[in-house]
């Protein structure tokens, strides 16, 4: 690719390569490229070097009817130009690897506060083989969490947290029922959408500490391109002062703590991905803008007020200086029902959960009797 191809590897993205004159870009994962070109000439010069260069097994263009089958995602052009990207089959199989493929869909959140409590309770230590099976749940909601389906993301967040106990299989089972009524669920790329990069960032202030007693906030990280998810994040709160240090867990002191924390968060993952846009040549203005909903937060960062029950960070740390730095970054107030970055911190009810969901998920019309 490099030496003959004349195309250029990434430095913040393995296996995707860039060729500078053709505006081609290609990933590759083990032995499957995804051709990105302009136009169908850049399309085929691309092709007829892989074919030159290496033993291919044909090529599958994008068209409308002629989906493209990629790491097991569909990939299908509608008539209007918009681009969905599917993983249907992958979750069938998944439920069918579970025992759970005759599970009754839910309409009800992957996992919900209630429900987890009541797993919580059941709390009979697993023995090997309920950790093993527990590892495979977690593995295939994974798959599909960083796929195709975003709205899996706090739900297995929560559950890789849960102690070895058999409320585990209790949870997995409801988020499978999820899985179930939202297989054919996806993302899209719609083809009137030029909005470019979008970030967003939320937390919530130690939100299951009367459920699990967990003290640390949660981080929650939307990133868009043309309106379209293309990284997400959830995870509780840690900190790294510099980069020769670990990572230690960071205790909110309160609501705006949790909301600065997250926004370095949000503000090292947005500059990942500028990094790696920048090198596709797709333009991230700087500053980067990101979107938070908490006044108090902005207040602080921008040191302008609101740093009352944060005394005790430290104005030096690095991740901090980092967040002032207004030639990196700056920050942007939006209502709270708008920042969709609060999808990712907490177990919602149903109704919240779904207003996020349909903004943020591909939900195609039902096709047949089993998607209804």
């Amino acid at each position: 690719m490099v030496v003959k191809g004349g195309f250029e590897e990434l430095f913040n993205m393995e296996s995707t390569y860039y060729h500078p004159d053709q505006g081609v870009s290609v990933s590759v994962h083990v032995d499957d490229p995804l051709v990105i070109s302009p136009t169908s000439t850049e399309s085929k010069w691309t092709h007829d070097f892989m074919d030159e260069n290496f033993d291919t097994n044909g090529t599958s263009i994008l068209a409308v009817g002629a989906p493209i089958d990629y790491l097991s995602m569909k990939i299908e052009l509608m008539e209007n130009g918009d681009i969905t990207l599917t993983n249907k089959d992958k979750a069938m199989k998944f439920l069918e690897e579970a025992g759970e493929q005759d599970c009754i869909p839910t309409k009800k959140p992957p996992l919900t506060k209630l429900q987890l409590q009541e797993a919580m309770a059941k709390d009979t230590p697993l023995d090997e083989a309920g950790i093993t099976l527990r590892q495979q749940h977690q593995g295939r909601f994974g798959w599909l969490a960083q796929t195709t389906h975003p709205g899996l993301a706090v739900a297995l967040s929560v559950l890789s947290s849960m102690p070895a106990i058999e409320g585990v299989h209790d949870a997995s089972h409801m988020m499978y029922q999820w899985v179930q009524a939202h297989k054919q669920d996806g993302l899209i790329s719609r083809a009137a959408d030029t909005s470019g990069f979008v970030f967003y960032s939320d937390s919530d202030w130690a939100g299951l500490h009367g459920i699990t007693g967990e003290i640390r906030s949660r981080t929650g990280f939307l990133a868009t391109y043309n309106g379209m998810p293309i990284d997400w994040y959830t995870g509780l709160q840690k900190t790294i002062v510099s980069n020769w240090t670990e990572e230690v867990p960071h205790i909110a002191t309160s609501s705006a703590n949790a909301e600065t924390v997250a926004a370095a968060d949000s503000l090292q993952r947005a500059l990942h991905l500028s990094y790696i846009a920048n090198e596709l040549q797709l333009n991230v203005p700087r500053p980067i803008t990101i979107y938070i909903d908490a006044s108090a937060a902005i207040g602080f960062i921008e040191n302008t007020g609101g740093g009352g029950r944060m005394k005790h960070l430290d104005i030096k740390e690095g991740w901090i200086q980092l967040l002032r730095d207004r030639d990196i970054a700056e920050y942007a107030k939006i209502d709270g029902p708008l920042n969709l970055a609060d999808f990712f911190t907490k177990l919602n009810d149903r109704i919240m959960y779904y207003q996020q969901y349909e903004q943020i998920q591909y939900t195609p019309a039902a096709q047949d009797p089993e998607d209804a």
